[in-house]
């Protein structure tokens, strides 16, 4: 009955060791993230910083995406920068006459097929879980958003959203709002809705510097009522099939 006892003691001690032998969310980011991701910043301060970044930044993970959204593409990654995230090793400013938007603006193109399919860590929906929740943690750029708030009155169609996107800021120059359909620099927009918080996109797209000192995305002096368009715009746009798995 004693050795019972001691067993039952002992058991109650070790099974949360035992419970938590996979590593946390923490560690996962650390052994596994942080070899290509910025988990701790700042974000490049210089174009040569900038050119080495072959992966997102981390360290604001928790300013900027869904968690909903992170917990699925942990368990299945895959391709959100058409170019990837250097993409300037892959773009050629100069296309064809034929990749245009309807603007008659041109789109930026790949080279060719360079790229290489895309190698990213698959978690299971545990490891997932854990790894966003650390993720969500991490909120230095809290106050770039705190006071940053969607206007959902402000709704435009599927056709305005694309006049405002293409004719009026000339984002689909660099962005696609399809797959195929748009330029490659940037990431694609017709997740964007699904993947980040409309503070960010909100924040992002009025100052992008802010977040990113060197990134080549220009502030678009964007209307504070076009903002309030484009996001829910990209909102709207998330909702339509595009047969995309992402």
């Amino acid at each position: 009955m004693k050795r019972f006892l001691l067993f039952a003691v002992v058991a109650v001690f070790i099974s949360p060791a035992f419970a938590g032998a996979g590593e946390s969310g923490t560690e996962i980011l650390k052994n596994r993230c942080a070899s290509c991701h910025d988990l701790k910043g700042p974000a490049p301060q210089t174009i040569r910083q900038l050119w080495k970044r072959d992966a997102p930044d981390l360290f604001y993970a928790g300013n900027k995406f869904r968690r909903e959204w992170l917990v699925a593409w942990l368990q299945k990654p895959v391709r959100i920068r058409p170019a990837g995230v250097n993409y300037l090793r892959n773009i050629n400013s100069t296309p064809p006459e034929n990749q245009k938007t309807k603007s008659g603006r041109k789109f930026d193109v790949l080279y060719g097929k360079v790229l290489k399919p895309l190698k990213h860590a698959t978690l299971n929906k545990a490891e997932a879980m854990a790894v966003t929740d650390a993720l969500m943690e991490l909120k230095p750029h809290y106050d770039l958003v705190a006071n940053v708030k969607l206007d959902t009155t402000k709704k435009v169609t599927l056709d305005q959203g694309e006049v405002l996107i293409d004719k009026v800021y000339g984002c689909q120059s660099c962005h696609q709002i399809e797959p195929g359909y748009g330029g490659y620099t940037g990431a694609e927009l017709y997740t964007a809705g699904r993947r980040l918080q409309p503070e960010y996109m909100l924040s992002y797209i009025k100052r992008p510097r802010s977040w990113d000192p060197k990134i080549w995305m220009p502030n678009g002096h964007v209307k504070p009522a076009d903002l309030q368009k484009i996001v829910n715009y990209l909102i709207l746009l998330s909702k339509e099939d595009f047969d995309a798995s992402n």
